[in-house]
């Protein structure tokens, strides 16, 4: 499976996280959550053998963890699809 470990935080607090592999997804998410801009944008980072490619919006972070052979595509394709659910059932409606 290409993306390995999926999360949406807001700011440092993670209210939200998927894997079904093993691993430190979880201590090194938690470091590049203090690294990641809060403004809005998308951007990747390599580490080790796996990309992070992550997303902010509105001060939520929605990130994925992918095998290096996963484009970039699919995985801000991934990121967005889940931008999408995370809106239509957390936000609120003013």
């Amino acid at each position: 499976m290409p993306i390995l470990y999926a999360l949406v935080a807001r700011k440092l607090s993670v209210l939200a996280e998927y894997t079904n592999s093993s691993g430190n997804f979880p201590t090194v998410t938690r470091v590049l959550l203090s690294k990641i801009p809060q403004q809005d944008g998308r951007m990747s980072y390599e580490y080790d053998k796996n990309i992070f490619h992550y997303i902010v919006d509105q001060g939520i972070t929605f990130l994925c963890m992918a095998d290096s052979n996963t484009k970039k595509r699919i995985a801000f394709s991934f990121l967005d699809d889940i931008m999408k659910k995370w809106r239509e059932n957390y936000s609120t409606i003013e």
